[in-house]
């Protein structure tokens, strides 16, 4: 049987889809770019973004998502002839905040879930490299912040990225449970499944669209499975065997 139940927050609790590209477009309206370029903009800075990320992990051992979005979309704009100090692209991801508040909602098999596991007394919490005010915006808006007994997000308190397993011991910590009694889930391998295989709890990656069906080179999880309901049924037949 399982205590707790812990939730990566972005493509698993939340639907961002095309979110992303709907910031970039009016953050190139705002420069003064054509808008033809929004998708070439937007994966530039995607792939800056991971770059910076990937830089920081392993110089600083964290990255703090809104320092890095900003650093980030400085480098990309500069690609297309936009330069922009860091404190104005900083200042831009309000763009971020607010569109994610206003439209990035949970996944209806999510709300399922929770009604689930509430029931079963099996407790809840977030554990997310995205920025704690976007993921709190989101949860006081669906009404389900009460259900969740923590957010940890990378910041000054938590100096922490997945999938450092520290992030992930203390969040076993602060929910009182051992990790062979706790499930993880996430969309990512890397930073999901990998961090919590390596504290010692139940991964389940979650992939909606089917994107690893070949986990060659990536971190295998426990459980993968493409919707809510599939967890729920694996819960069910545990506490009934």
């Amino acid at each position: 049987m399982f205590d707790a139940v812990l939730f990566d927050a972005d493509r698993t609790i939340f639907n961002n889809d095309g979110l992303h590209e709907l910031v970039t477009l009016k953050i190139i309206e705002k420069v003064g770019l054509d808008e033809a370029l929004a998708d070439h903009v937007h994966k530039a800075w995607d792939k800056k973004y991971f770059e910076e990320q990937t830089r920081l992990m392993e110089n600083e051992g964290f990255c703090v998502d809104r320092e890095t979005s900003a650093k980030s979309l400085v480098i990309a704009l500069k690609e297309f002839g936009k330069e922009i100090s860091y404190e104005d692209a900083y200042k831009m991801y309000q763009i971020m905040v607010d569109e994610f508040t206003e439209r990035s909602k949970p996944y209806p098999d999510m709300l399922t879930l929770m009604d689930f596991l509430i029931e079963k007394g099996i407790k809840m919490a977030i554990v997310s490299n995205g920025d704690n005010e976007v993921i709190m915006n989101r949860l006081k808006k669906a009404n389900i912040e009460n259900h969740f007994e923590f957010v940890i997000a990378p910041c000054e308190q938590y100096p922490l990225t997945k999938p450092d397993v520290k992030i992930f011991e203390e969040s076993l910590a602060k929910i009182r449970t051992t990790a062979k009694r706790t499930i993880f889930v996430g969309d990512n391998p890397y930073a999901d499944v990998k961090g919590a295989n390596n504290a010692g709890m139940f991964s389940v990656l979650i992939d909606r669209w089917e994107a690893y069906n070949q986990l060659e080179g990536l971190e295998v999880p426990d459980l993968q499975i493409t919707n809510f309901d599939e967890l729920k049924a694996y819960i069910c037949e545990r506490i009934t065997s």
